[in-house]
């Protein structure tokens, strides 16, 4: 704990944009202790717009503190961080460790805020929101297992916020999960879900996971119409030889008006074929083109084997 004596030395260091980095983010760590200090806030509220990331995220903790301060030093806090949560230049880390440090302030201060990023283009900054609003703060893998809450929106603010800290057979028991949801409404309620199960399946893909691919897979089968981008993007990035002719059923199937639909086949198909290092000769190849052969465009992204 910094004692009254030090509190100017400490600002004097972790407002200096010279001194060395761990240097201004020890003494942002020290100066939390006495928040309400002479010059602490008016020196974080500055460096919360610093180039380096770990000096303006040790000066957001440090706000974080002051914010619940009595007396000026809270409302100028308050207005850095609220500043920080709605500025669309802002680094999404940045954003949403501000957020994190209105965490529990009366409602009439952070609702106003909130109510302003419900539709902010960064989707980690509404999922925050969203779940913060709900006050559903519950893990992903334990909202799993006690069962899914009726709103779709609201999972899929979980899934951006957990997903990539789940275990995966938890995911891949969500993936289950929210197919069973679909079934359960109209087709609003079918799409909604579906788009959380192609978000789950995008996460699956980004940590190389295959884990679903059985879902992956059967969806692509069965799909007469566009389907939500995260199961593109999953198949693109995971994808292996058997989601090959699926793809091409639906791209020879899809009505040339459907331009972003058909372009996202293709590039699916492609990443796969590229990936995987499958030629032209290929057997899944050579199938889909027998029995589609204006499919030639795709099998075309193929590689021509070494015998040409």
């Amino acid at each position: 704990m910094a004692g009254p004596r030090a509190v100017p030395h400490l600002v004097t260091i972790a407002g200096d944009e010279q001194a060395a980095t761990s240097a201004r983010v020890a003494a942002f760590a020290a100066l939390e202790a006495s928040p309400g200090a002479k010059g602490v806030v008016a020196v974080a509220a500055s460096a919360s717009e610093s180039s380096d990331d770990e000096v303006a995220l040790a000066a957001i903790d440090c706000l974080a503190y002051a914010v619940h301060v009595d007396g000026p030093p809270s409302t100028a806090a308050f207005d850095r961080l609220a500043a920080i949560a709605l500025s669309s230049t802002a680094a999404v880390p940045h954003r949403l460790a501000a957020l994190s440090a209105l965490d529990g302030l009366p409602d009439k201060h952070v609702k106003p805020v909130y109510d302003a990023l419900r539709a902010d283009p960064a989707s980690r900054v509404v999922a925050r929101v969203l779940r913060r609003q709900s006050g559903l703060m519950l893990p992903l893998d334990e909202l799993v297992e006690r069962g899914l809450p009726e709103d779709a929106m609201l999972v899929a603010a979980v899934v951006r916020e957990d997903a990539d800290e789940t275990p995966l057979t938890v995911l891949r028991r969500l993936v289950d999960a929210v197919r069973s949801r679909e079934r359960q409404g109209g087709r609003e309620h079918t799409d909604q879900w579906m788009a959380v199960r192609g978000l789950v399946h995008q996460h699956l893909a980004s940590r190389a996971s295959r884990i679903a691919m059985y879902d992956l897979r059967e969806t692509l089968e069965q799909a007469r119409g566009p389907i939500p981008v995260g199961f593109l993007a999953a198949v693109a990035t995971i994808g292996d030889a058997a989601c090959l002719e699926p793809i091409a059923r639906a791209w020879i199937e899809a009505p040339t008006g459907e331009r972003w639909w058909r372009d996202h086949l293709m590039e699916a198909f492609g990443a796969i074929v590229r990936r995987e290092q499958i030629h032209r000769r290929h057997k899944r190849l050579a199938a889909i083109l027998t029995r589609w052969p204006t499919a030639a465009p795709l099998v075309a992204l193929a590689k021509k084997s070494s015998r040409g």
